[in-house]
C-alpha cells in the first residue's frame, strides 16, 4: 500500500500553486467593486466585474489542480476530466461568493457566518469530490481529522473573507494599510491549505507511528494562518481609524474656524434654547448690547412682541427645522439695532440636540434701505414726496371703485419768473429757493394735503374732501397770495408768484393722467392770462386748444398737400378806375374745414415758426405768376407780398428773397413786400439795414395798417420806405366819426410830405371813395372794388 509522504512533495507545482493562489487573493482584493453602482457607471463595472470573476476562477482552479500533483501520489486517469470541471466550477462558485460578498456593503454577523459556511462548504465538497475521484484506491477513513479539517475550513474562510471586505471598505475610502499585501499572502496561503488539509484528512500518511504528530503539522500550519488573519483585520481597522480621526479633527478644525472667525456672531444653544458657545463676534455683540449671553435664553434679551417672537424661532428650530428672523432690540447707547438671525438644529442621531443660530447686524442695511425707499417717493431736494409717489397716492384716490368714493381736488402750481432767478444767481441759490417754496407750501396749505415736488418749480397738491367751490378759490387763493409777498434767501430777496391750475375729481376726470393734464392745463391759463392767479380747468377752453394743435399740425403739412391758395385783391386808381397794383393774400383750403381765413391760421403759423416757409411760398408763387402774364404778354403791375415779424428778424431775409428773384429772373422793379408797423419797432438798427438793402436792390416796401402803431414822424422819416397803407379801421369810419376823418387827413399830410406814396385799404362804399378823393388820397383798396380773386380771375377782369 503506498502512503503518502508529506516531505515527499513536488514543492515546484506547490509553489506555483501558492502563486496561483496569491494571484487569486490579489484580483479580488483589487479587482473587488460595488454591486451598487452610480448612476452611468453600471456597464463598465460589470466589465470589471466579469473579468475579476474570469481571471479568479482561472487563478484557482489552476492552484487546485497543481496541489493534487504535488502530492506525488497515482492519480485516477479515467476520472482526471471530471476532476477539471469539479475544480472549475467550484473555484468559479467559491470565486464568485467572494467577489460578490467583498463588494457588498457593511453587513451582520450572521450573515457573515453563512456566506462563510456557503463557502466553506462549497470548497469542502469539491475538494473531498476531487480527492475521492484522483486517489480512491488510498482512501482512509479519519474521523477525527476530517472534522477538524471541516473545522479549519470553516475559519479559514470566516477570515479571509473578513479581510477582503475590511480591506475593500478600505480600499473604497482610498485608504492604504501595510497590512494589505501581508493579508493577501495569508489568504492565498489558507486557501492553499485547504486542498492539503482535505488529502491529509483521508490519506493514509507515511510515518505515523505512535508518538508522531506530523499528521497534525498542516493544522498548526492553518491555526497559525488563521491567527494571522484574525489580526490582520485589526491593522486595517486602526488605518481606517487614524483616517476617521484624521478626517473628524480636520472636520472639527473646520468646523471651528467657520465659527471663530465667522465675520458674523454666531451662538451655540442646547435643547432648552440656553446659550452654551460664542464666537468672538458674539462676545463683541455681547459687549455692545451690554448684557450676559451665555446661560441665558436668547429670546429673554429682547422685550414685547420680539420676546415671543424669539421664543417661536427657537421652538420651530428645536423640531428639526432651520428658519429666519428679523429681531430688533437696544444697545446700550439706547439705539434700536435690527438683527437677521438665521438659526440651524443640532441634530444627533436624528434628534435635535441644539441649535447654531448667526446673527448678522442689519441695522445699516435697514437704514440704506429706508433711504432707497425714501429716495424712490420723495424728492431729494424738498423732502416732498416726488412725480412718481404722487402718482401713486392719486391712483388710489381714483382706483378705489368705478363710482368715485369721495371728490378732491388737484392743484398744479407753477413758481412764475424762477427760471430768471436760477439763471441769474446760479443753480445752487435756486434749489434754497426751492426748498423755501416747499416750506411755504406747507404752512399755508392743511395738513391734510398732499404735497409733492413734479419737477423743476412744478408743485402738485391733493387736497381731500374739498366740497364747495368756494372752499377751493378760498385755498387756491391762499397759495396765491402767499407767493406775492418777497421772502428772503440768504441775503436776497426773492419775489417769486404762483400760477395755480384746479382740477376736481370726479368733474374734471376720472383717472390720474387725465387730472394731471388737466390741472396742468388750466396752470397755463393762469400764466397767460398775467401769473399770479388761479384757474379752474375750463374743458371747453381745453377742445378749443386741443382744436388749435390739430389745425396747427395739419398746418405744417398744408404746403406738401397742397392745401394752399393764392388769391389776389387789386389796388386801384379811384380816379379812372384802372388797376396800379395787387396784394397777394394767402388762403388755406382744409380738406375738412374748407377754407380757412387767414386771421384763423396766420397767428398758428407764426407761433409754430412756419410762417417764413409759407412766406418764401407765397413769394415765389407770386413772382411765378407775375412771370407767366409777362410771357402772355398780357399787362402786369406790381405784386405786394406781406412779410412778418418774424420772418423779418431772420437774418438771411434778405439773401433769401434776392436768391428766389435770381432764380425767377424777377424783376424786383415788379414786387412790393409789405410790412406792419408793430414788426417796425423791433430791432431798429437790424430792420433799417435790411430795408436799405432791398431799396438798394430795387424793392418797394410799404408799411401795412399805419395809424394802429405808436411810431413818431422822426421815427418813420428815418425808415426806407416808399408807401403808406392806412388801416381799415379808419377807413371803415371816415364818413361817420370826425376823429376817423381827422386821422385820415393827418396821415395823408404827413405821407405828403414825406414823398410817401398812400393807399387806403377796406374801401367798400361809394361814400368812402368820394370821401376819400375830397382829401385827396386817390389809391384804394378793398371789396368795393374788388374781393381777392385767383389769378385767371385777376386775368379775365383787369389783365
Amino acid at each position: 500500500m503506498l502512503y503518502f509522504q508529506p516531505l515527499n512533495l513536488n514543492w515546484l507545482q506547490l509553489l506555483l500553486a501558492l502563486l496561483a493562489s496569491l494571484a487569486a487573493c490579489t484580483l479580488i482584493t483589487f479587482g473587488s467593486v460595488s454591486f451598487r453602482p452610480h448612476q452611468g457607471q453600471g456597464l463598465n463595472i460589470r466589465l470589471t466585474r466579469k473579468k475579476t470573476m474570469l481571471l479568479g476562477t482561472a487563478a484557482f482552479s489552476t492552484s487546485h489542480i497543481l496541489v493534487p500533483l504535488s502530492l506525488n501520489l497515482p492519480l485516477a486517469a479515467e476520472y482526471y476530466i471530471l476532476h477539471l470541471l469539479f475544480t472549475i466550477a467550484g473555484c468559479c462558485a467559491a470565486t464568485y461568493f467572494g467577489v460578490w460578498y467583498s463588494g457588498q456593503p457593511r453587513s451582520s454577523t450572521g450573515r457573515h457566518l453563512k456566506i462563510s459556511l456557503v463557502t466553506a462548504s462549497t470548497i469542502l465538497v469539491f475538494d473531498y469530490l476531487n480527492i475521492i475521484f484522483l486517489f480512491r484506491e488510498f482512501l482512509v477513513w479519519k474521523p477525527a481529522l476530517v472534522i477538524m479539517t471541516v473545522a479549519a475550513v470553516i475559519s479559514l474562510c470566516l477570515a479571509i473573507l473578513r479581510v477582503l471586505v475590511i480591506s475593500n471598505r478600505n480600499r473604497e475610502h482610498n485608504l492604504y494599510s501595510k497590512a494589505t499585501l501581508p493579508g493577501i499572502l495569508l489568504c492565498a496561503m489558507g486557501l492553499l491549505v485547504i486542498p492539503l488539509l482535505c488529502a491529509f484528512s483521508v490519506l493514509p500518511l507515511a510515518g505515523t507511528e505512535p508518538g508522531s504528530y506530523l499528521h497534525l503539522v498542516p493544522y498548526i500550519l492553518t491555526m497559525f494562518i488563521c491567527t494571522g488573519l484574525y489580526i490582520i483585520p485589526d491593522a486595517y481597522r486602526d488605518t481606517r481609524q487614524e483616517h476617521q480621526n484624521r478626517r473628524i479633527m480636520e472636520t472639527e478644525q473646520h468646523y471651528m474656524s467657520l465659527f471663530e472667525y465667522n465675520p458674523d456672531s454666531v451662538l451655540a444653544f442646547d435643547a432648552g434654547g440656553m446659550v452654551t458657545g460664542l464666537n468672538r463676534q458674539a462676545e463683541l455683540l455681547a459687549k455692545l448690547l451690554g448684557q450676559e449671553l451665555l446661560g441665558r435664553h436668547f429670546s429673554d434679551l429682547f422685550e414685547g412682541e420680539y420676546h415671543a417672537l424669539a421664543q417661536n424661532h427657537y421652538r420651530h428650530v428645536l423640531r428639526g427645522k432651520s428658519s429666519t428672523i428679523e429681531l430688533q432690540l437696544r444697545n446700550l447707547a439706547g439705539d434700536m439695532l435690527t438683527f437677521w438671525l438665521t438659526s440651524l438644529p443640532i441634530v444627533v442621531e436624528r434628534v435635535p440636540a441644539g441649535i447654531y443660530s448667526i446673527i448678522k447686524d442689519i441695522t445699516k442695511n435697514k437704514k440704506d434701505q429706508e433711504t432707497i425707499r425714501h429716495l424712490a417717493y420723495h424728492d431729494e431736494l424738498t423732502g416732498l414726496a416726488n412725480r412718481r409717489s404722487f402718482h401713486k397716492l392719486l391712483l388710489e384716490h381714483t382706483e378705489q371703485s368705478p363710482v368715485p368714493a369721495y371728490p378732491f381736488t388737484l392743484f398744479f402750481i407753477d413758481l412764475d419768473r424762477f427760471k430768471r432767478i436760477n439763471d441769474l444767481f446760479g443753480h445752487s441759490f435756486g434749489d434754497k429757493v426751492l426748498q423755501q417754496a416747499a416750506g411755504k407750501l406747507r404752512g399755508c396749505l392743511p395738513s391734510s394735503c398732499s404735497i409733492a415736488r413734479m419737477g423743476g418749480d412744478e408743485f402738485t397738491v391733493l387736497v381731500p374732501l374739498l366740497r364747495s367751490r368756494a372752499e377751493t378759490e378760498a385755498l387756491a387763493d391762499s397759495i396765491v397770495e402767499e407767493f406775492a409777498h418777497p421772502f428772503e434767501v440768504g441775503n436776497h430777496t426773492v419775489k417769486l408768484s404762483a400760477s395755480v391750475g384746479v382740477a376736481r375729481f370726479p368733474e374734471d376726470g376720472l383717472d390720474a393722467d387725465s387730472l394731471v393734464k388737466h390741472a396742468d392745463t388750466a396752470m397755463y391759463t393762469a400764466k397767460e392770462n398775467g401769473s399770479s392767479q388761479y384757474q379752474f380747468y375750463d374743458a371747453e377752453r381745453d377742445q378749443t386748444s386741443l382744436e388749435q394743435i390739430i389745425l396747427e399740425n395739419d398746418l405744417e403739412q398744408s404746403l406738401d398737400n397742397d392745401q394752399i391758395r393764392l388769391y389776389y385783391q387789386p389796388k386801384i386808381d379811384i380816379r379812372n378806375g384802372e388797376i396800379i397794383g395787387l396784394e397777394a393774400l394767402v388762403r388755406w383750403e382744409h380738406p375738412i374745414l374748407g377754407m380757412i381765413p387767414p386771421m384763423d391760421f396766420i397767428p398758428l403759423a407764426e407761433k409754430s415758426g412756419f410762417i417764413i416757409p409759407l412766406e418764401q411760398w407765397v413769394l415765389r408763387t407770386a413772382c411765378s405768376q407775375v412771370k407767366q402774364w409777362e410771357r402772355e404778354g398780357r399787362r402786369v403791375v406790381p405784386v405786394a407780398v406781406n412779410v412778418s415779424q418774424i420772418h423779418l428778424m431772420k437774418p438771411d431775409i434778405f439773401k433769401s428773397i434776392m436768391r428766389t428773384i435770381r432764380e425767377l429772373d424777377f424783376d424786383t422793379g415788379l414786387l412790393e413786400l409789405e410790412i406792419t408797423e408793430s414788426a417796425m419797432m423791433h430791432n431798429e438798427e437790424h430792420v433799417i439795414s435790411i430795408l436799405n438793402d432791398l431799396r438798394g436792390a430795387g424793392i418797394s416796401v410799404s408799411m401795412d395798417d399805419f395809424g394802429t402803431g405808436y411810431s413818431s414822424l422822426g421815427y418813420l422819416q428815418s425808415l426806407p420806405i416808399g408807401c403808406l397803407k392806412i388801416d381799415r379801421s379808419f377807413v371803415r369810419k371816415i364818413t361817420t366819426d370826425t376823429d376817423s376823418r381827422a386821422i385820415a387827413e393827418m396821415i395823408i399830410s404827413m405821407a405828403r410830405q414825406l414823398g410817401l406814396t398812400i393807399v387806403a385799404e377796406g374801401v367798400e362804399t361809394e361814400e368812402q371813395v368820394t370821401l376819400l378823393k375830397e382829401i385827396q388820397c386817390y389809391n384804394a383798396q378793398g371789396f368795393y372794388y374788388s374781393k381777392p380773386v385767383s389769378a385767371d380771375q385777376i386775368t379775365g377782369q383787369y389783365l
